[in-house]
């Protein structure tokens, strides 16, 4: 495993803080219609054009986790989990933003056809992936469209859990720097494992021939490049016993105390500045 000197960037989002502006109320970005899909998205770029979120990247410590198929990502997010972390999922978020009569089921719908529907209406996810994978134009189409709706959906399941205090989340973004997603976290871990394990991993998992294993792992970024980018890299090339042991010296770092700055702008830290602002302005009153 590979540590990086962890320290903050003052780098913006892609989104910002959703502040004072009123947003509709929902579990999560399925359950919005149309119109107020819209009007959340409005709100995004307003915000992006308004303020800084270097602040909203310090209100808490957003953990950003990616891999590639067949890594052994999805066993880190849960030993996360299991460790007590709340993490947001970019794939259910993108699951959700696909249920039928979604904005993005109909624009998919739309774009690719009835065909690639169940007779329930919901969309033939492991059809659609079979298409996409095999043509890149058609891949880049997709992201394209569901693109808007899953930062919407990600930075309202992330607002919710700022509203809620916690001061260290991780977000499960299989394409974290291909969505430019890594610019939001810190630090960035990759699971990284080597490429006939890898290969060999998917194969036994999903059934699927050499050829097919390949050309889903080549539909994504190299694994190696991903490294290259990383705070924490994680080498998953072994036993779950190494897994386990290499995640337990990446928690003495996620679990580092916040910096003056991350606590400030957290919730509690918010309070805790209100508070001691209208303190002082009572003992300045009752000088005067």
């Amino acid at each position: 495993m590979r540590i990086r000197g962890i320290e903050p960037r003052s780098v913006p989002w892609e989104a910002q803080t959703i502040c004072s502006f009123e947003l509709p109320v929902a579990e999560n970005i399925s359950d919005l219609s149309e119109r107020e899909n819209y009007v959340l998205l409005v709100v995004l770029r307003r915000i992006k054009s308004e303020f800084n979120f270097a602040a909203v990247q310090f209100s808490m410590r957003i953990v950003g986790l990616t891999g590639g198929i067949g890594s052994g990502k999805s066993t880190v997010s849960n030993l996360f989990k299991a460790h007590g972390f709340p993490v947001v999922d970019a794939d259910v978020v993108a699951r959700n933003v696909l249920k039928k009569g979604s904005g993005g089921w109909r624009k998919v719908v739309a774009a690719f056809g009835d065909e690639i529907l169940l007779p329930n209406g919901e969309v033939d996810r492991p059809k659609l992936g079979q298409i996409v994978f095999n043509d890149p134009d058609k891949r880049q189409l997709l992201n394209r469209l569901l693109a808007p709706y899953i930062s919407s959906g990600i930075l309202l399941e992330v607002f919710k859990l700022w509203m809620k205090g916690y001061k260290i989340i991780v977000l499960d973004v299989p394409l974290l720097f291909e969505a430019k997603m890594d610019k939001w976290t810190k630090p960035i871990i990759v699971v990284w494992v080597d490429p006939d394990t890898q290969l060999q991993r998917l194969m036994g998992r999903d059934g699927t021939t050499a050829e097919d294993a390949k050309s889903r792992i080549n539909a994504q970024m190299p694994l190696d490049l991903k490294r290259t980018k990383a705070d924490i890299v994680i080498d998953n090339s072994g036993s779950l016993e190494d897994l386990k042991e290499h995640f337990r010296e990446v928690l003495v770092h996620v679990r580092k105390p916040l910096t003056w700055t991350e606590f400030g702008l957290s919730r509690d830290g918010a309070l805790v500045a209100f508070v001691s602002i209208l303190f002082g302005v009572i003992l300045c009153r009752k000088a005067l």
